[in-house]
């Protein structure tokens, strides 16, 4: 009971998180061709852009709560410094990369290349939380969320 009750918020809110990429994706498709489905693809492009902006904090919380502890518990096989300095790298690095894909590439391949950095950041995150057994339900919703993520911006970029 005690990990459903820890588990509860992280799955309620990384669930309901998928309902703006794919109930964006489905009126995509209703209006599709219109300019209706334009502007639903661009809501679900700066959607994308956040979340992606948010799965690199995470990492810079996990670095922020470990600062301060005598003896941090860095499962990863790292000491403190090439932990921390990886964590925040990485931490800032989806953030750079949808900025990059929201400002710089044509709005038709937009939807796509969101796609693609959404994989690689859940590819990236596999590596890096894995060896930590303390990230295992997250990484576990993570595979749910980016699956549905990824598919909503798929069918949204097919229908705009």
């Amino acid at each position: 009971m005690a990990q459903v009750l820890k588990t509860h918020w992280m799955n309620t809110l990384g669930y309901a998180g998928l309902i703006p990429f794919l109930g964006l994706a489905v009126l995509t498709g209703v209006f599709s061709g219109t300019e209706t489905a334009s502007a639903l693809a661009q809501y679900n492009l700066i959607y994308a852009l956040c979340i992606v902006s948010f799965l690199g904090a995470v990492h810079w919380g996990l670095a922020i709560s470990l600062l301060n502890q005598e003896q941090p518990a860095y499962l990863a096989g790292l000491d403190q410094a090439a932990f921390e300095t990886r964590s925040f790298i990485w931490g800032v690095t989806p953030s750079l990369l949808a900025w990059l894909a929201g400002s710089f590439s044509p709005p038709e391949y937009t939807l796509w290349i969101l796609a693609v950095i959404l994989a690689f950041v859940w590819r990236v995150d596999q590596r890096m939380l894995k060896p930590m057994k303390a990230f295992e339900q997250y990484l576990k919703l993570r595979n749910h969320l980016t699956l549905g993520a990824i598919a909503g911006l798929l069918l949204t970029a097919c229908f705009a």
